[in-house]
């Protein structure tokens, strides 16, 4: 194990693959967008699980990894990006014990776009945050990630 969250997701195992290899793992069901800007990490204030996490979600139906890490990474915190680099897959296990892989993306920008909060957003506001400022309670899973990732 390298790391469990408080709502029970537990973050098994880092797998160092090429991104053409996805296909070969069952349950890849969700994507990372690590967004880096000027050395620091976006992460956004997710009000329903009151926590600060890296913007992530599921994949939808006919979509790829990447294509749901862009989107995830825009509906979460209105940054657009289409560069990403594939960083590998994740295997972890959610609170059901349910083994599943999730795909991690890196992009980097010179710039933050603006956040302007709308009511139906996830994220309630984005931080460029260095990992070392006390900003709240932070995602252990999402930590680890990025700690190994980067």
């Amino acid at each position: 194990m390298l790391a469990k969250n408080k709502s029970g997701w537990t973050l098994l195992e880092y797998l160092d693959i090429a991104e053409s290899d996805i296909c070969k793992y069952n349950n890849v069901t969700g994507a990372y967008a690590i967004l880096m800007i000027r050395d620091k990490f976006v992460v956004g204030f997710n009000s329903w699980r009151n926590q600060w996490e890296l913007p992530f979600g599921g994949i939808e139906e006919g979509e790829t990894a990447r294509q749901a890490a862009i989107r995830e990474l825009y509906e979460e915190t209105h940054q657009k990006i289409t560069e990403l680099n594939f960083k590998g897959l994740i295997k972890v296990e959610d609170p059901k014990g349910v083994i599943k892989y999730q795909a991690v993306f890196v992009g980097c920008q010179n710039e933050l776009s603006p956040f302007i909060h709308e009511e139906n957003d996830e994220m309630e506001k984005i931080y460029l945050w260095d990992m070392k400022e006390d900003i709240g309670y932070v995602d252990e899973c999402d930590i680890k990630i990025v700690e190994i990732v980067c």
